[in-house]
């Protein structure tokens, strides 16, 4: 094995055909290490092109422009290109009532149709059940079972297990998902080492907390996340300050919202190695439409970029596809090699 500088990140390849154990995207006669890079934007759906309800209008996006040629809205339907896809999914997962957060992250995270197993809609954090689904069914338990190298890039505060331990905090499915699988929560240590990335992307609420951290731009961030995914197979990342902004109706949050964002993914796509394919993904809707303080019922994107992104988009009609598919792609990778 060597490894070889893909647009600027270390890969590995090997000589010749012989079977490599882990996941290779093959390319001018050479194996690369493939990755994945699942963004987890909370509360995110596809709402109308009109101003006056949706920041993403208002605000103007130029990252999702050059994707699909036009604003991010419903009306995009769906787009397959060799350069990015878009899969609108139904975030009512098959249950009346509008769509919520517990349940809609475990159908994100595990493939399982949660709120049609219970019947309902859960807000807010797992209880029981939804918490055994993600014991048994979450993404990074089944790639860590199977060999693979999974993490999340997400800091969490030092008191933070300590908050939950004193039932201040609860985990939300995102968390379950990481301490489900038996991997670590990064540090502030980490952070401070540009080995994680805060979920505000700025540091500037840790700051504002009172933790000696210096503030970085998005785009630093970015690309941080991107070389935390170059070490392993499957990283995912959770930003949640679109959720809670839409529950809010902040109108000059959701400014500075949408301008971070488009400075976070557009480092994404600039740093990405040729190998890495990223998702970008919603578990309902909410921030796209701020003439309700609720959730929404609009379809929520699923967003592929990258490496046999059109692959991956074939495979996607569900939420409940997006963790089958990020598994079949690494499984089949690694067949192909």
């Amino acid at each position: 094995m060597t490894v070889k500088k893909t647009r600027g990140k270390n890969c590995i390849k090997g000589e010749g055909g012989n079977a490599l154990l882990f996941p290779f995207h093959k390319e001018d006669g050479c194996y690369y290490f493939m990755h994945v890079l699942l963004v987890f934007v909370d509360g995110l759906g596809l709402g109308t092109s009109d101003e006056t309800v949706n920041p993403l209008i208002r605000f103007h996006t130029t990252f999702f422009e050059m994707l699909f040629g036009r604003p991010l809205t419903q009306e995009i339907g769906r787009f397959v290109s060799s350069r990015a896809c878009l899969v609108p999914v139904d975030a009512r997962l098959e249950t009346a009532g509008l769509p919520q957060s517990a349940t809609g992250q475990t159908a994100l995270f595990t493939g399982i149709n949660a709120a049609k197993e219970l019947g309902r809609h859960v807000a807010g954090f797992p209880g029981p059940q939804l918490t055994e689904f993600i014991r048994q069914y979450g993404i990074m338990k089944r790639l860590v079972d199977k060999k693979y190298m999974a993490t999340s890039a997400n800091m969490y505060t030092p008191n933070y297990l300590n908050l939950v331990a004193a039932r201040k905090r609860r985990h939300a499915a995102t968390t379950l998902v990481i301490l489900e699988a038996g991997q670590p929560l990064r540090s502030l240590a980490e952070l401070l080492n540009g080995d994680a990335v805060y979920q505000d992307l700025t540091n500037e609420m840790l700051a504002e907390a009172g933790f000696p951290v210096p503030l970085v731009t998005p785009a630093l961030a970015g690309r941080r996340l991107v070389e935390i995914a170059c070490r392993h197979h499957f990283t995912m990342f959770e930003y949640f300050q679109t959720d809670r902004c839409g529950h809010k109706q902040d109108w000059q949050k959701a400014a500075h919202i949408v301008g971070r964002l488009d400075q976070f993914f557009w480092a994404i796509w600039q740093a990405m190695p040729a190998n890495m394919t990223v998702i970008i993904a919603s578990d309902h809707g909410n921030f796209e439409d701020f003439s309700v303080r609720t959730h929404t019922y609009n379809p929520v994107p699923v967003i592929v970029f990258g490496c046999r992104c059109t692959e991956a988009a074939e495979q996607i009609r569900q939420l409940t596809d997006v963790t089958p598919t990020i598994i079949g792609l690494l499984e089949r990778n690694e067949n192909s090699g």
